[in-house]
């Protein structure tokens, strides 16, 4: 078996198994990657005092990861801030851009563009827009000046598919490399898409994407029926975070506070005890201190990974 950090990153380029029917443009060409059949389940942590402050340091000792109950042994375990080589970060914006959003998109598009200036080198996004209709930049990119460009050439108009757009948003990032993130900013309860919440729900459990979410009261000042259910379930779920700030003026130090959790977060990895059967299964990360908090993802389908037909091009 090959040492953990290989395995890991095997994990990360595996592909999951395709249950999703949102149509993405074709990927770019991808490097040549030896896959083998090593199945690792990667968690990404994120530990906090009591004050909400992320706590550095930690090591192996502190940590203990359970399965369904069932104790496993952590073979890696790194800190994305810490020494060495850094964990890339994929995110994908995905900014509502219907019609009630006119009074609040200059507010938007400020707090979208300070994040992606806070991108690191190693760093790559996509910004998504949506209306009744999904719109997302061609690929993810590192480039800065790209993705100002688009979140500044949002229109507010239509209706809001909101469920559509996250289901979009997590079939573009399920195949990218590192920690993938997922930041949604919606004004309003979904009025014209065609999946329903809970089906976007169980897709975001079977994507290695931790799911953020912002939401405000629409131009109205009324949210009439909320969305925030479903935003602060499938938060929950991916073990991201929900914010609903009182004031849209409060969204640049929102995206602030995402893009420092981003970059300051533990990764874990272990091999489970159980082989593979299709169940869902449920992860814990308990803490050998009082004084801190952890937060993970709820859980993953432990689907088998089978190793695709071997080619010998480098520029697969």
């Amino acid at each position: 078996m090959r040492s953990a950090p290989a395995a890991l990153l095997a994990a990360f380029l595996l592909p999951l198994p395709a249950t999703a029917n949102a149509q993405a443009p074709s990927p770019s060409p991808r490097p040549f990657t030896l896959e083998v059949d090593v199945d690792v389940v990667s968690v990404t942590a994120v530990v906090f005092d009591k004050s909400g402050r992320f706590i550095p340091g930690l090591g192996p000792p502190d940590v203990a990861v359970f399965e369904d109950g069932v104790p496993q042994e952590v073979s890696y375990f790194k800190e994305a801030s810490g020494p060495g080589e850094k964990i890339p970060l994929s995110v994908a914006l995905v900014l509502d851009a219907s019609g009630s959003m006119k009074t609040n998109m200059r507010f938007l598009q400020e707090a979208a563009s300070t994040f992606v200036r806070k991108l690191e080198e190693i760093d790559s996004a996509l910004v998504i827009s949506f209306n009744e209709s999904i719109k997302g930049s061609a690929e993810f990119t590192g480039d800065i000046d790209r993705l100002e460009q688009f979140v500044e050439g949002l229109q507010a108009w239509g209706g809001t598919s909101l469920n559509d757009a996250v289901h979009y948003a997590l079939n573009r990032i399920r195949d990218q490399p590192g920690r993938k993130a997922i930041i949604v900013f919606s004004d309003g309860a979904d009025t014209t898409s065609s999946l329903k919440e809970q089906e976007v729900v169980d897709y975001a459990r079977a994507v290695e994407a931790t799911v953020y979410s912002v939401g405000i009261r629409g131009g109205s000042g009324l949210m009439g029926r909320s969305p925030r259910g479903f935003l602060r379930k499938i938060s929950s779920e991916t073990g991201g975070a929900f914010f609903f700030p009182d004031r849209v003026s409060d969204l640049i130090d929102v995206f602030t506070e995402i893009s420092h959790e981003l970059h300051n977060h533990y990764l874990l990895a272990y091999t489970p005890k159980r082989p593979p059967d299709g169940s869902f299964r449920r992860i814990e990360v308990r803490l050998d201190r009082k004084d801190a908090e952890v937060r993970v993802r709820k859980g993953y389908f432990a689907v088998k990974r089978r190793r695709p037909p071997a080619t010998g091009s480098s520029g697969r």
